[in-house]
C-alpha cells in the first residue's frame, strides 16, 4: 500500500509545483464595476469569487460557500489546462494522448487493480479542479473517472471569459449533465441565448447562476431557465441590458424557490418587474438593485411588502429613492442585517430613526456619501440597533464627536468604522471609541482618511484597541511620524496606510551648472 500511495502521490501532487504556471489574464471592468468594486475591497475582508457581485459591504447570506466538496473550477490559460479545454471543445472522450504523457505501464497496472474504483472516486473528491484535470492526463482509465459529471458540480469560468465560447459551454453542460448545481460566465460575452438553453435542457439541477456582464442574453435565457431549472435559488443578471419585466416574471413566477437576486444596473427593468419579483420570491433573502433608478419608493415598498425574510439589501445610487420608501419597507424587513444605502442623497435622518425602531438584527450599514445624515439620527440608529458590526460613514460631512459617543455607548461589537472625511471628527471622537471597553477587545479596522481635525493624540487613543488590525490615516496632516510609529512598534502587525511628504532637504552651498537641455533659470544641477 506504501508503493501505490507513493504512485498515486507522483503523478497528482505535481500541483503544488505548478501553481506558478497559471496565469489569469484580466479585463476591463465597466463602470458600473469601478464605482462599487472600491468600497467592497474596503470592508469586504474575503476574496471574491465569480457569486459576489461588488457591494460596499460584502459578506450577504448567498455568497457562504455551500456543502459542495470543490471549490470552484477556474480554468487558466496554462498549456495543460488549454489542451483540456480544446478536448471539451472536440467533445472528445479521452485528454490521454501517449506523446504528451509517458506512463509507466506497469505502475497503472498497480493502480488500477489495486485500488478500487469507489477509492480513486473518493480521493478524487478533495482534489480542486486544476488537479483533476493532471489526472485526467495519467491514463484513460483515470480520465474516465476524472472527468465523471459527479466531480464537476460547480464551474467558474470567469478568468477565462475570452476564449470561453458557446461551443465550450455547451460542452461542458452535456459532460456535466445534472450534476451542476453552480455556474458563473460573468463576462462571457460571446454566449448566447441559444447556448443557454443547452446549458438548461441538460443541467436541470442548477441552483446558482452568474450571467454578470453577458451582453447577448436576453429574456430567452430566462425562458430556458424557467422552463428546465425548477431548483433554481440564486440568479445574478448584473449588467444584461437586454433583460426586462417580461423576463424576471417569466423566471420568477416559475421559479419559486428563488433566495437571491442580483438585478444591478439593468435598466429596463421597472418598478412593476421589482413588484412581480416580490411577490413571487417569498423566500427572497438577497436582493441587488445598484445603479437602478428604477428602484422608486413604490418598488421599495411592494418589496418589502412580499419580501418579509430578507437578510442583505444592496440599494447603491439608487437616486430615485427618498425616506418614505426605506420607512415604508423597514416596516416589513424586521430581519434586515446588510444594508447598502451609499450615494442615495435624499435620505435624512427620518431613514436612521426607522431603522432604529425596526431592524434590530442589522450588522452592516453603508452610508456613504448620505449628507444628510446627521448626530440625532445616529443616535436613534445607535440605540435600536446594538448588534452593529460594520458601518461606514464616508463623506458623511454633518456628523460629529456625539455619533462616536452612541456608537461607543451602544453598539459593543463593532469591528470595521468607517470615518474618511468626516470632517468634524477631532480627537474627542476618537477617544470615545478607544476608551469603550468593547471597542478595545472588538475593534479591527478604522479608516480616518481626510479627518484635518484630528492629531497625535487619536493615536494615542487608539493604542488601547488590543486587536486592532488596519489604521488608515492617509491625509490627515496633523498626525506626525512619531506617533505613527510608535503605534506601530506597540501593534508590529497592525496594517498602517499613511503618506507623509517628503521632507525638504536642507539646502547647502553648492556650485552649480546649467542643463544644456533646459533653460537656464529652470534647471541647475550641482
Amino acid at each position: 500500500m506504501a508503493t501505490i500511495r507513493s504512485l498515486f502521490k507522483r503523478n497528482v501532487a505535481q500541483n503544488s509545483s505548478n501553481n506558478n504556471e497559471l496565469n489569469v489574464r484580466p479585463t476591463n471592468n465597466t463602470s458600473s464595476d469601478i464605482l462599487s468594486t472600491n468600497t467592497s475591497e474596503r470592508l469586504n475582508n474575503r476574496p471574491t469569487d465569480g457569486y459576489i457581485s461588488a457591494s460596499t459591504l460584502g459578506g450577504s447570506p448567498d455568497n457562504n460557500v455551500d456543502s459542495l466538496r470543490h471549490p470552484l473550477f477556474n480554468i487558466s490559460s496554462a498549456k495543460p489546462h488549454r489542451r483540456f479545454l480544446s478536448c471539451l471543445i472536440k467533445n472528445s472522450t479521452t485528454m490521454y494522448k501517449q506523446d504528451d504523457e509517458q506512463v509507466n505501464d506497469e505502475n497503472i497496472c498497480i493502480l488500477d487493480t489495486k485500488l478500487p474504483k469507489e477509492l480513486i472516486f473518493r480521493i478524487f473528491s478533495f482534489l480542486d479542479y486544476q488537479s483533476l484535470c493532471r489526472c485526467a492526463q495519467v491514463s484513460k482509465y483515470w480520465n474516465t473517472l476524472a472527468l465523471d459529471g459527479s466531480n464537476w458540480q460547480s464551474i467558474n469560468l470567469k478568468n477565462f471569459q475570452r476564449d470561453i465560447n458557446g461551443t465550450v459551454l455547451e460542452n461542458l453542460s452535456i459532460r456535466c449533465g445534472k450534476f451542476l448545481k453552480r455556474l458563473n460566465i460573468e463576462n462571457c460575452k460571446c454566449i448566447t441565448d441559444h447556448n443557454m438553453g443547452i446549458v438548461a435542457s441538460h443541467c436541470q439541477n442548477l441552483e446558482r447562476l452568474t450571467v454578470k456582464h453577458c451582453g447577448k442574453l436576453t429574456n430567452t435565457t430566462l425562458f430556458y431557465l424557467s422552463k428546465n431549472c425548477a431548483y433554481l435559488k440564486h440568479i445574478n443578471i448584473s449588467s444584461c441590458h437586454h433583460i426586462d419585466d417580461q423576463g424576471v416574471k417569466t423566471i420568477s413566477t416559475s421559479c419559486s424557490h428563488l433566495e437571491s437576486w442580483d438585478i444591478s444596473w439593468c435598466m429596463h427593468i421597472t418598478e412593476n418587474g421589482v413588484r412581480i419579483l416580490g411577490e413571487s420570491c417569498p423566500k427572497l433573502t438577497t436582493f441587488k438593485a445598484e445603479g437602478c433608478t428604477y428602484m422608486t419608493n413604490y418598488a421599495a415598498i411592494q418589496l418589502g411588502k412580499h419580501c418579509s425574510k430578507l437578510l442583505f439589501l444592496d440599494l447603491n445610487r439608487c437616486s430615485s429613492l427618498t425616506d418614505d420608501g426605506l420607512i415604508g419597507l423597514t416596516q416589513y424587513c424586521l430581519l434586515l442585517e446588510t444594508l447598502i444605502i451609499a450615494n442615495c442623497t435624499s435620505l435624512t435622518d427620518n431613514t436612521l430613526i426607522a431603522l432604529g425602531k425596526h431592524c434590530h438584527q442589522l450588522k452592516k450599514l453603508d452610508a456613504t456619501l448620505c449628507s444628510q445624515f446627521s448626530d440625532v439620527g445616529f443616535l436613534a440608529l445607535a440605540q435600536g440597533c446594538h448588534l452593529l458590526q460594520r458601518i461606514d460613514l464616508e463623506d458623511c460631512t454633518t456628523v460629529t464627536d456625539e455619533t462616536m459617543r452612541h456608537l461607543a455607548d451602544n453598539c459593543p461589537n463593532i469591528q470595521n468604522l468607517t470615518l474618511s472625511r468626516c470632517e468634524q471628527i477631532t480627537d474627542d471622537g476618537v477617544r470615545y471609541i478607544g476608551s469603550s471597553v468593547n471597542a478595545q477587545d472588538n475593534l479591527r479596522v478604522i479608516e480616518l482618511d481626510n479627518c484635518p481635525s484630528l492629531t497625535d493624540i487619536s493615536i494615542n487613543h487608539l493604542l488601547a484597541c488590543q486587536n486592532l488590525q488596519r489604521l488608515d490615516i492617509f491625509d490627515c496632516q496633523q498626525i506626525t511620524r512619531n506617533a505613527v510609529k510608535r503605534i506601530q512598534i506597540r501593534f508590529p502587525n497592525l496594517k498602517i496606510h499613511a503618506y507623509f511628504s517628503p521632507r525638504t532637504p536642507t539646502p547647502t552651498p553648492h556650485a552649480t551648472t546649467s542643463c544644456s537641455a533646459c533653460i537656464p533659470s529652470c534647471c541647475s544641477i550641482a
